[in-house]
């Protein structure tokens, strides 16, 4: 951060964020605090919210306070409170940042905090990021405290006099992280004193490592993924994905933020030569597809209009005298008084027929048809169909139906076009 810059730090009155205050403050930062009271517990919230007020007027601080239901919002999102208090402080931070134009956020997290974060990673289990800890710096919000100890802060407080209040729950091994700095920490101090310090070092080494395999997966995806520039699927090519060292890296980078778990990743790896065969998460699906994976975030159907010049179908009535045909795909040719019912536009259906041009009225799956074009499941579900009542006239694109064919007892012609 720039000196002078505009930042929104979290104040709960605690030590860590009180000496993050006061540093900023005479570092000549410009520095709005934003307390949130989560009312979690009764007196002991109130009595926070009154030494942040005093403590922001004292230091010429600028203070905005946030109340919530954190209970009720636990309950609503089905997460834990130590979740909803996460939630709805971050979302209350950068909602104040837009607000008020600033530069960044920062957070109290210190050194402790951190191996504390890499032990809770650790347990649930996480990639490389995980075990990085937290970072100093991390999109808008920005911890300058991770070089410090929280024994470091409570030392400077105590040296310049400043006062904070202490949450009586930090004591209470209750919470997740609370359990790890009560009762995992001092195990692991007795067995090494160094535990915490060596703990951080491994996760300055892990950094450096992961600046490296960083690098290696942008080359690796490059190598194996294409991304159209119109916003269609990404594929990637299944034989250059073997050939990379580790091809559940690779997938990891490319699907993990899409919402697919490392378990679904080994299951798609497992499943690589079934074609056909599609996995789901979160809206986003990934299909087997011969040579390649293909990754489409889109649902089937999406956006389809009934009406015909909505998907950019045109039609022209036209004598048979006055008939030129183009022998382009774009382009259908119907017997227009062989047309029963407005004409309307949809993606197929499961067991969907028709009767292909050329074929002397021979019915056919849709379905079928289209594997024979090569298309892959995704193609075929966005395939645009023009259908007369519930007769297919116009697989758009494709094929024409051969119970709408041009003959010599046609008057006139009703001509289909679409963009490509």
């Amino acid at each position: 951060m720039k000196e002078k810059s505009h930042v929104i730090i979290g104040l709960s009155g605690g030590p860590d964020s009180t000496f993050l205050a006061i540093a900023l403050k005479e570092l000549g930062f410009r520095v709005t605090a934003m307390h949130c009271n989560f009312h979690l517990r009764g007196d002991e919230s109130m009595r926070d919210e009154r030494f942040v007020k005093a403590f922001c007027m004292t230091k010429g601080i600028a203070l905005v306070k946030k109340d919530f239901d954190t209970i009720g919002y636990s309950k609503e999102k089905k997460i834990s409170i130590e979740m909803a208090a996460r939630d709805l402080r971050y979302e209350a931070f950068r909602y104040l940042k837009e607000e008020l134009g600033a530069d960044a956020i920062a957070v109290g997290h210190h050194k402790d905090d951190n191996v504390e974060t890499l032990m809770l990673n650790m347990v649930r289990g996480t990639g490389i990021k995980g075990v990085c800890g937290m970072q100093p710096k991390n999109g808008d919000i920005v911890r300058p405290l991770l070089c410090l100890t929280r024994n470091e802060i409570m030392d400077s407080l105590k040296e310049v006099g400043e006062g904070y209040v202490m949450d009586h729950t930090n004591m209470e091994d209750e919470y997740s992280r609370n359990k790890v700095r009560l009762d995992v920490m001092p195990v692991l101090e007795s067995i090494n004193k160094g535990a915490k310090s060596n703990m951080t070092v491994t996760m300055e080494n892990l950094n450096e490592v992961r600046k490296v395999y960083e690098a290696a997966m942008r080359d690796a995806v490059c190598r194996c993924c294409q991304q159209t520039s119109d916003g269609g699927p990404m594929r990637i090519n299944i034989a250059q994905l073997k050939r990379e060292s580790s091809p559940m890296s690779v997938l990891y980078e490319v699907l993990n933020a899409k919402g697919f778990n490392r378990s679904q990743l080994k299951d798609i790896l497992c499943s690589i030569n079934d074609c056909g065969k599609m996995f789901e998460a979160d809206g986003c699906r990934v299909l087997i597809d011969r040579d390649e994976l293909i990754v489409e975030v889109s649902k089937e159907g999406e956006n389809v209009s009934p009406k015909c010049e909505d998907n950019g179908i045109k039609m022209m009535h036209i004598c048979i005298d006055d008939l030129q045909l183009a022998k382009d795909e774009k382009y259908a040719y119907l017997d227009a008084g062989k047309v029963k019912n407005e004409l309307t536009v949809r993606c197929p259906k499961t067991g969907d027929t028709f009767a292909p041009f050329g074929m002397g009225g021979k019915r056919k799956l849709v379905s079928d048809f289209l594997t024979d074009l090569k298309m892959n499941r995704f193609e075929k579900e966005k395939q645009l169909l023009v259908c007369d009542g519930e007769e297919i006239v116009w697989i758009v694109g494709k094929r024409s139906s051969e119970l709408y064919r041009i003959t010599e007892k046609t008057s006139c012609v009703l001509r289909l076009s679409v963009k490509h």
